[in-house]
């Protein structure tokens, strides 16, 4: 109920998500809400942990603090996107929100090691962790704030198909077991003699470097080029297929250049008999398509390809049916029939799985082309295998 009402008190157009605007101002929200809970609530249990000794209280304290550089980095990301291009960065400064989520990481990452520290020293110097209701009454507020930003930031992340608002909502419902926990070392500190709240120190003090091992780990995948979003992929894939004219497309690349910063290319089949001018006309709209509803830029590469010679399609039939029975053929495409000065060529390239050795690729290749030999022996056979990761950068 209170998120609908944010939604529509803050979002103009809410309704409108597919617009570039209004997905920013979702981003917005949510990085704003995330950052004033989370200043609350780290300065909070930071006041809270020092009133009654609590290091695990602190912790979990500092926790929230990495929260607050979450939505700091959530913010920025929505905030580069927004920005132009220019001369010396022709596809926009995306990717600095990485280098920010990096150095935040490894200040994470410090904080998480200077607790483990203090806790050690709390296990083997103790101090009495001093009871008290107000402080039971307000992380048990803590507990339900957390969880309705966790609830919060699945539904914004569902609404625009956010990947960093989803992962902020399962951050957030983690934080709602270390808080619990916290609690319970409070509650139960006043009846036992070990020291339970330097044990839940560490304890707290593991979630963070967890944390911050995870965000160095995914921070770098951005940086260095991680495979694309499958789902991406494939509503590329079928958004070019729609056009009339494009017979299939392959070797889809894309690239990321940080938040709302995608560039693709691509190569789509079309018949030779299309002018030159009506294939430009349908890959031209096809990128415009791309652009305008996934906000990836496309470049399409056009292969004419002959689909009307009976004989191409029975030879392309033929071998279709052969490479469908190897398990280690996952598509072929650019398939062509060349007479060069009366020798017969057949050309295609083939993809195949991703773990093959190049010993087994050029394995492969021989006996494809010994086994369509001996079904086709008036054609030579031109063939080109290429990994499936090839073309995910």
């Amino acid at each position: 109920m209170f998120t609908k009402f944010l939604i529509q008190h803050f979002i103009p157009n809410w309704q409108d998500t597919n617009h570039e605007k209004v997905r920013k101002q979702y981003g917005y929200l949510g990085g704003i809400v995330g950052l004033i809970a989370n200043i609350t609530l780290f300065l909070t249990k930071l006041i809270l942990g020092v009133l009654i000794n609590s290091i695990s209280l602190i912790a979990d304290g500092l926790n929230n603090l990495s929260d607050v550089g979450s939505s700091i980095i959530s913010l920025l990301g929505f905030k580069l996107s927004s920005k132009p291009a220019d001369k010396e960065h022709p596809f926009g400064h995306g990717k600095t929100e990485y280098i920010s989520a990096l150095i935040i990481s490894f200040i994470i990452l410090f904080l998480g090691f200077e607790l483990i520290q203090n806790s050690i020293d709390r296990i083997l110097n103790p101090i009495q962790v001093k009871f008290s209701w107000i402080s039971v009454i307000l992380l048990l507020i803590a507990i339900a704030l957390k969880l309705w930003m966790g609830l919060f930031n699945r539904t914004l992340g569902k609404i625009i198909h956010s990947k960093s608002l989803a992962a902020t909502a399962v951050d957030s419902l983690s934080d709602v077991f270390s808080t619990s926990i916290v609690l319970i070392s409070i509650l139960v500190s006043p009846f036992v003699s070990i020291p339970i709240d330097g044990y839940m120190g560490i304890f707290v003090s593991i979630i963070i470097l967890y944390n911050g091992f995870s965000l160095i780990k995914d921070t770098l995948n951005s940086l260095l080029g991680e495979a694309p979003d499958p789902e991406l992929m494939k509503q590329i894939e079928e958004m070019v297929l729609c056009f009339d004219g494009i017979k299939g497309i392959h070797d889809l690349i894309i690239h990321d250049y940080g938040p709302n910063r995608t560039m693709a290319t691509l190569h789509a089949e079309v018949s030779d008999q299309l002018s030159p001018v009506v294939a430009h006309e349908i890959v031209d709209a096809a990128e415009r398509k791309v652009s305008r509803e996934l906000n990836v830029f496309l470049v399409i590469h056009t292969d004419p390809l002959n689909f009307n010679c009976e004989m191409t399609n029975q030879l392309y039939n033929q071998i279709k049916t052969y490479l469908s029975k190897i398990p280690l053929v996952l598509s072929f495409h650019d398939f062509r029939v060349v007479d060069d000065h009366g020798n017969k060529n057949i050309i295609f390239e083939v993809v195949v799985k991703e773990d093959l050795s190049k010993e087994e690729m050029k394995s492969l290749k021989k006996q494809i082309k010994e086994d369509l030999k001996l079904q086709l022996p008036d054609y030579q056979f031109i063939i080109t295998l290429e990994r499936q990761h090839t073309f995910l950068h």
